[in-house]
């Protein structure tokens, strides 16, 4: 889940706290010393697809109560999926950027991957730190160390599980904006040499950054190794998207304020919407809805709809054609709350069709929590219940007469 919207380099309050609490231009290229000069010409055909898929978010991070069973597992394997992302993070394990430490659930983690697994599924392990932690790391360099011991922790763990339906994300929407892009590629470079003394074979998802965003991922070159895939995640408009998200930092974004709006944008509804009160008061609120006036413009003249959509994908394929590469996007979905349901099942559509359409891999955001798309979605002790809305099949193009599917 984006934590700010991609062009904008807020680290925001820590949605760890909030959600306890609650239930572009392109980047200048940096290439590391072993960088390929020219594209990267084949892939592993051995290695996960990873084409159709849903994160699995609020198993291991926040409060931990969104875990699955091996019924539902199977159950997401019969509607036509055939991968799962799950977001770790590792400080909720016991872990800290300053001080390293054990990740208490490494256990748990192991058996959830093993569950997806027997039920046929492919499986990312996704290092998912929150925004405050991240900026720990960037900002106090000498606490790489204790990543790269984490990632030798996580590559001893799963480098024995079956290289065709494993894969590890080395970290999820990675910052260093400005010049402190700088110093992700050799980093990232580091964090794949360290899994790669345990885990030789296995698929590795590596990303640009700047958030996740494409714009970062297309500042990459790509490395010496046909065992990686890059990602990137999509949710624009960002408006439409992230609507009444109670983290967002109002010096970036006005979404948080608003609820309502639809898609295709419709400018009479969208613009007639009221302005929730910010957080911000006196000069400062004036400040905040001076940009939200200016940010509904911008929304409204962005031309956003499926053909807009298609064109933003088509950029993707393209840098995955020119480059020789994977390319997949593992992380695009909407807010649930007080949002059109039509809207969202049609935007959801679109950006599943248009990567479709360029042959890239998608992971929705999420199956059942704030963004989830079943109808327990941010409803705790639901383990094995959970089925997926009615309008959701459609959408992603899935089996809805599976066997265990429900409406």
């Amino acid at each position: 889940m984006s934590d700010s919207p991609p062009s904008a380099p807020g680290s925001g309050p820590d949605r760890r706290t909030v959600l306890g609490a609650t239930a572009a231009v392109l980047l200048a290229s940096v290439a590391s010393s072993d960088a390929l000069a020219t594209p990267v010409a084949t892939v592993d055909e051995s290695l996960p697809r990873l084409a159709r898929g849903l994160n699995l978010s609020h198993w291991f991070e926040y409060e931990r109560g969104q875990g699955l069973n091996a019924a539902e597992m199977r159950q997401l394997k019969a509607l036509g999926l055939d991968h799962v992302r799950i977001p770790v993070d590792p400080v909720v394990g016991g872990w800290h950027p300053l001080r390293g430490g054990k990740l208490a659930f490494l256990g748990e983690l192991q058996a959830a991957a093993d569950m997806a697994m027997a039920a046929g599924l492919e499986v990312v392990i996704d290092l998912h730190l929150e925004p405050s932690d991240k900026k720990i790391l960037e900002d106090q360099p000498a606490t790489e160390a204790e990543l790269l011991r984490l990632w030798q922790t996580l590559a001893q763990a799963f480098g024995g599980s079956p290289k065709r339906q494993l894969a590890l994300e080395l970290f999820n929407e990675p910052q260093y904006y400005g010049l402190k892009r700088l110093r992700w590629p050799p980093l990232q470079r580091r964090l794949l040499d360290t899994v790669r003394q345990r885990a030789p074979a296995h698929l590795v998802l590596l990303s640009g950054s700047g958030g996740g965003s494409f714009e970062g991922l297309a500042s990459l070159q790509p490395v010496r190794d046909a065992a990686v895939a890059y990602v990137f995640h999509h949710y624009d408009p960002f408006l439409f998207t992230h609507q009444g998200t109670v983290w967002q930092d109002e010096r970036y974004t006005t979404a948080g304020l608003r609820h309502g709006l639809r898609y295709p944008p419709q400018p009479a509804h969208d613009s007639a919407l009221p302005l929730r009160a910010p957080k911000a008061t006196g000069i400062q609120g004036a400040a905040v809805k001076a940009r939200a006036a200016t940010e509904m413009a911008a929304h409204l003249q962005a031309g956003w709809g499926p053909q807009r959509l298609r064109a933003d994908m088509d950029r993707a394929g393209r840098f995955a054609r020119e480059r020789g590469v994977r390319v997949l996007c593992n992380e695009f979905g909407c807010i649930r709350a007080q949002v059109d349901a039509d809207s969202r099942y049609r935007w959801i559509t679109d950006m599943r069709t248009a990567l479709e359409a360029n042959g890239i891999g998608w992971t929705l955001w999420d199956y059942t929590d704030i963004f989830g798309i079943t109808a327990q979605s941010a409803q705790l002790g639901q383990v094995g219940q959970r089925k997926l809305d009615a309008a959701a099949y459609a959408a992603l193009g899935l089996q809805a007469s599976a066997p265990g599917a429900g409406r």
